[in-house]
């Protein structure tokens, strides 16, 4: 006997997740969508619209109260994230890496102290987020990732560059990928640090021209004698 099991399923979105999706959508078509067209031609990141996110609280749409977030969780995080594509597919990839690859794994893995330090200026939109993995002989692979952070009394020195990095150019936080110990496994070989953007030693290459999805920055970082505190290491513990 065929179950009909399926037709118990409900699919329908949460109340509150459905009233985001229209807030979103209304801010999209009414901010971005008439602009969409001419920032991708002339490759101009709106700036003046991450505050305006942070305000509608979509920058910490998955972080705690206590640090500014709006803590809708994970699914709303991916209806926000369709209804601002839905107006500028480059503005939606920047809005990610923000808010995914560096407020949501600073908020997942930082200690109380780069939380505090960290999130408030990133969930409110003052400050722009990224995240430095890829690198030109490794892509995304972690295993094979060449910058050094070298231990050295009170903290790391960095040597190395990413690639393509979105929100590249102009982040003033970078979370960055780092070989700490080459002789251990994958999962221990690694660790994050948290890098301002202004940190000395720190330098950005020029925006990449792309073919696509232009509005969205992107460009190759260099670390070289970047020097951090052991407080910049993500979570506060070194692989080591």
């Amino acid at each position: 006997m065929r179950s009909n099991s399926h037709a118990f399923m409900k699919f329908d979105l949460d109340p509150v997740i459905e009233e985001m999706r229209d807030m979103v959508s209304r801010w999209a078509s009414e901010k971005l969508a008439p602009r969409a067209a001419e920032i991708d031609e002339k490759n101009l990141f709106p700036r003046d619209l991450w505050p305006e996110l942070g305000e509608l609280g979509l920058l910490g749409i998955t972080v705690e109260e206590e640090y500014g977030g709006s803590a809708l969780g994970y699914l709303a995080h991916v209806v926000a994230m369709e209804e601002i594509i839905r107006a500028s597919a480059s503005v939606g990839l920047s809005y990610g890496a923000h808010s995914n690859l560096c407020v949501n794994q600073l908020h997942r893995w930082g200690s109380d102290e780069q939380r505090q330090r960290f999130l408030p200026k990133l969930v409110t939109g003052e400050h722009l987020g990224a995240l430095a993995m890829s690198e030109p002989g490794a892509g995304s692979d972690t295993s094979a990732i060449a910058m050094k952070a070298e231990a050295i009394d009170g903290g790391y020195r960095l040597n190395g560059s990413k690639t393509f990095i979105s929100n590249g150019p102009i982040a003033d936080a970078v979370i960055v990928y780092a070989v700490t110990n080459p002789d251990k496994n994958v999962l221990g070989r690694t660790s994050c640090f948290l890098v301002p953007g202004d940190a000395k030693g720190f330098d950005r290459g020029s925006p990449m021209e792309k073919m696509g999805l232009r509005t969205s920055p992107m460009a190759q970082v260099y670390l070289e004698r970047c020097r951090v505190p052991d407080a910049a290491v993500l979570g506060g513990v070194g692989s080591g």
